[in-house]
């Protein structure tokens, strides 16, 4: 996606940011939080979701999200249905969009969904790939620009970096950089 058309989408104001955090990153890791903004910053979606399968010590020292706390929580199959009416017919705003969107296939796995064809249903950005381009860093050997995390970026913008490795916290500090950016 070129900066021109990542800033097309968002003027025409019919996006959602979203974000998760997982159990991991490989198969069979599985969504345990998942939050939606609004292009105005409404909160949309902010839940926890129980996995099917116990959060590992690795991942929970990453987002700090616990097998208790999740205990209680609705699982993906409760959840999913949610999802997909929110970003249905819209633009879909994610810091790795690619790995988000596997996440939500590797839930619906899990849970016994049929398969999602989220890229049908939606039209997906990738926030992390435009502000590489935007950043420059360019990698001669991948031949493309490095990818910066959601938090140093915020850092190179002077935007402040609150609650990262929390869905709300990164879909709020995605609509931040968003904002300022394209301002």
């Amino acid at each position: 996606m070129t900066l021109e058309t990542f800033a097309e989408t968002i003027k025409r104001n019919d996006f959602v940011v979203l974000d998760t955090e997982t159990t991991g990153l490989l198969k069979p890791a599985e969504i345990v939080s998942i939050a939606i903004l609004a292009p105005d910053g409404k909160i949309l979606l902010d839940t926890l979701v129980k996995p099917v399968l116990p959060i590992p010590a690795d991942a929970t020292r990453i987002h700090g999200i616990t097998n208790s706390e999740v205990a209680s929580a609705p699982g993906w199959a409760v959840i999913q249905p949610l999802v997909v009416n929110l970003i249905t017919g819209k633009d879909v705003i994610v810091y790795n969009a690619v790995y988000d969107r596997s996440m939500l296939h590797l839930s619906d796995e899990a849970a016994g969904l049929a398969r999602t064809d989220y890229r049908l249903i939606s039209r997906w950005s990738c926030a992390m790939e435009w502000y590489a381009e935007i950043h420059g860093d360019w990698n001669s050997r991948r031949h493309s620009y490095r990818w910066q995390s959601l938090s140093d970026a915020m850092k190179q913008q002077r935007l402040p970096v609150i609650n990262a490795h929390r869905a709300l916290g990164d879909v709020q500090m995605t609509l931040s950089l968003i904002r300022k950016l394209i301002n």
